[in-house]
C-alpha cells in the first residue's frame, strides 16, 4: 500500500475510533489498533494511536470536568496502575508475532462476552479488582484496555456522563505517562508523528460529532455495534497470525 495511502486510511480509523471514544468513555484503542496495526505496523500504530487517544481524553476531561467521580478515579488509577507498568514491559519483551495473536484472542473474547452474554448482576468484589489489573496491563500492551474497565465501571459508575468523563479522565492520565515513556524509547522519531497529525483534523471532527451524538444516542445498541466490530478485529488479527 502507497505511504500516503496508508496514511489516510489510518486517519479515517481514528475518526471512527475516536468517535466511540467520545460517546463512550472507552473502545477507542481496541477500534483501532487492529486495523492501524495491519496498514502501519504495530509499533507506530501504538505510538500514534496512545497520542491521539491521549489528546482526545484530554479535551473530554476538561469538557466535562463538573461530572468526574474523583472518588472511583482514584480507585481506578489505583488498580491499574501497576498493569501498565507490566504491560509496557510485556510489549517490550515479547515476539509482536505473539502479541498479536493474544491480543486477538482477548478482544474476541470480550467483545463476545458483552455481546452475547451480558451480565445480569454485579460482578464480585475479587473479579472487578482483577478486570482493573487487566485493564492496566491491556492498555499498556495495546492502549486497549477498555473492556476490562467496563467490567468495574459500569457497576461503580451507574449515571452516564459521570462515567464517561470519569474513565476518559483515567485514559488521560495513564496515556500521559505512555506517551512520555514512548517518546524516552524514541517510538516517536519515525512515522507517528506523521500519522498524528494527519489525524488531527478528522479526531477534531470526531469529537464534535461524537458529543452531539452522546447526547441522544441509545446506549446499549451503539455497544452492541462497537462490540461487533471488536469481534472482527479480533477474528482477523488471529487470521493474519495464522496465514504470515
Amino acid at each position: 500500500m502507497p505511504h500516503i495511502l496508508q496514511t489516510i486510511v489510518f486517519a479515517a480509523v481514528q475518526f471512527f475510533a475516536n468517535f466511540v471514544q467520545t460517546v463512550t468513555g472507552f473502545g477507542g484503542g481496541p477500534v483501532s489498533m487492529p486495523p492501524s496495526m495491519a496498514v502501519v505496523g504495530i509499533n507506530d500504530a501504538k505510538a500514534a494511536v496512545t497520542a491521539i487517544l491521549w489528546l482526545t481524553c484530554i479535551v473530554v476531561s476538561v469538557r466535562e470536568i463538573k461530572n468526574i467521580d474523583l472518588k472511583q478515579l482514584g480507585i481506578i488509577l489505583a488498580g491499574m496502575v501497576p498493569g501498565v507498568f507490566v504491560g509496557m514491559w510485556l510489549f517490550a519483551e515479547l515476539p509482536l508475532k505473539i502479541l498479536m495473536l493474544i491480543y486477538g484472542i482477548v478482544v474476541v473474547f470480550i467483545a463476545a462476552k458483552r455481546l452475547f452474554f451480558p451480565a445480569k448482576k454485579d460482578p464480585a468484589a475479587p473479579l472487578r479488582i482483577g478486570a482493573l489489573i487487566l485493564a492496566g496491563l491491556m492498555q499498556g500492551m495495546f492502549t486497549s484496555g477498555g473492556p476490562f474497565l467496563v467490567v468495574y465501571a459500569v457497576s461503580a459508575i451507574r449515571e452516564k456522563n459521570r462515567f464517561r468523563a470519569t474513565i476518559s479522565t483515567v485514559w488521560a492520565v495513564i496515556n500521559t505517562y505512555m506517551v512520555g515513556r514512548m517518546a524516552f524509547q524514541g517510538m516517536y522519531r519515525g512515522n507517528a508523528p506523521v500519522l498524528v497529525a494527519a489525524s488531527i483534523i478528522p479526531v477534531a471532527a470526531a469529537i464534535l460529532l461524537g458529543k452531539k451524538v452522546s447526547d441522544r444516542l441509545d446506549h446499549e445498541h451503539f455497544l452492541k455495534i462497537v462490540y461487533i466490530l471488536l469481534m472482527v478485529s479480533g477474528v482477523l488479527l488471529m487470521y493474519n497470525y495464522f496465514i504470515q
